[in-house]
């Protein structure tokens, strides 16, 4: 009779420890740009884990830091959410250059990372400490080769450049000089500046002397409407294209009517009722509209809070698949984690439906971005 509840015992405690590993509630450091050169797209970042966070099923112990938009405030704080905090995993952070200053940090500590930040580099190609990267963003190849098509089919022949000098610019530049031969268009000038620059007029006059068709802007945020801005004032009549960092916010607030027929990526969130029905992605975008907007306001949904939905969406479904190996808070927890992210199918979410792989650690594909202009202060998706 001893032996029997001894052996019921055992039984219930074991039940009891599996349940309390279901239960125990996993912690996500949250590391975005609130402040600094890039905090106009990590408030609304801010905005879109805290909106997630309210309708999420899978409720998580939420830790947030804010890293100035400085890639060594980034890695100090991304070593501290690990060492200290215990975190399970790090969204973010907000800008490529922080985002991959802590690529290493995560690596080490063995924590998986959902980045919020566009670069392609992040992700590829899925070897050493990328293993532990993830993304909610489209790759930049993903923005590009829709806006560079756009531009053979409306006969731009000439093209000039100008983008941040940093990572980010860096890749658009390059991708740029691809997409250009590819599309037969002549890239005429690149023009770089700094994030921080409160003038670009002798970038732009370079540009102009050209008399390129069309001009690309890789920037973001208020930085990016510098350059459209100067062009506009300097009389330029061709074309203008932007990447998706410089669709909402401060870019728009600035750039006032310069921004009408701008050209750029168009996703979902951006104007969700000009998709059609049979659209894949248009009932998950809907509902991140519907939760945001309810939160923070009519049209105040975007591209930027969608990615940091996004991530608690990826995280709502990994975790419960890695909580049945190991529990919240351990080494093992992590490891696990890190595999059930990279084997999410089919998660609809506010920028498309993500398929991750140990091979693509973005999940997203071309189909989840179009071409939109900007037409009486919304955008409007190209026909």
């Amino acid at each position: 009779m001893q032996s029997k509840n001894i052996v019921k015992s055992a039984a219930v405690c074991v039940t009891f420890a599996l349940s309390t590993a279901a239960m125990a509630q996993a912690t996500i450091g949250v590391l975005l740009s609130s402040t600094g050169p890039a905090a106009s797209l990590g408030i609304l970042e801010k905005n879109g884990v805290a909106a997630a966070s309210d309708a999420s099923r899978q409720k998580f112990k939420l830790v947030y830091v804010d890293d100035a938009s400085d890639p060594s405030e980034a890695t100090r704080l991304a070593r501290k959410l690990i060492t200290e905090d215990k975190v399970d995993a790090i969204i973010g952070t907000t800008g490529t250059p922080a985002a991959l200053a802590i690529t290493n940090v995560v690596a080490e500590g063995r924590t998986p990372v959902i980045s919020l930040a566009p670069a392609n580099i992040l992700v590829v190609p899925v070897e050493g400490p990328k293993r532990w990267v993830f993304k909610t963003t489209t790759n930049d190849d993903h923005e590009g080769r829709p806006l560079f098509r756009h531009m053979s089919a409306k006969g731009v022949k000439t093209l000039g450049f100008i983008g941040f000098s940093d990572s980010y610019g860096e890749q658009w530049i390059k991708m740029s000089r691809q997409l250009a031969e590819e599309n037969q268009v002549r890239l005429v000038a690149e023009e770089r500046y700094a994030r921080t620059d409160t003038s670009v007029a002798s970038q732009v006059l370079k540009i102009m002397s050209k008399s390129p068709d069309a001009v690309v802007i890789a920037g973001s945020g208020g930085g990016a409407a510098m350059p459209l801005l100067e062009l506009k004032k300097r009389g330029f009549k061709g074309k203008v294209y932007v990447t998706l960092g410089a669709t909402f916010g401060d870019f728009i607030k600035l750039s006032g009517a310069a921004a009408e027929g701008i050209y750029a990526p168009f996703a979902a969130v951006m104007n969700v009722a000009q998709l059609p029905d049979s659209d894949p992605g248009k009932k998950s975008a809907g509902e991140f509209v519907q939760a945001y907007e309810a939160k923070y306001g009519v049209n105040t949904a975007n591209i930027f809070a969608g990615s940091a939905w996004d991530a608690i969406q990826l995280l709502e479904a990994a975790v419960p698949m890695a909580s049945k190996s190991a529990s919240p808070g351990t080494p093992e927890f992590r490891e696990a984690l890190r595999t059930a992210l990279e084997n999410l199918k089919g998660v609809s979410a506010s920028r498309g439906v993500y398929t991750i792989t140990p091979t693509d650690h973005a999940g997203l594909d071309a189909s989840a971005l179009r071409v939109g202009t900007y037409a009486g202060g919304r955008w409007v998706l190209e026909k």
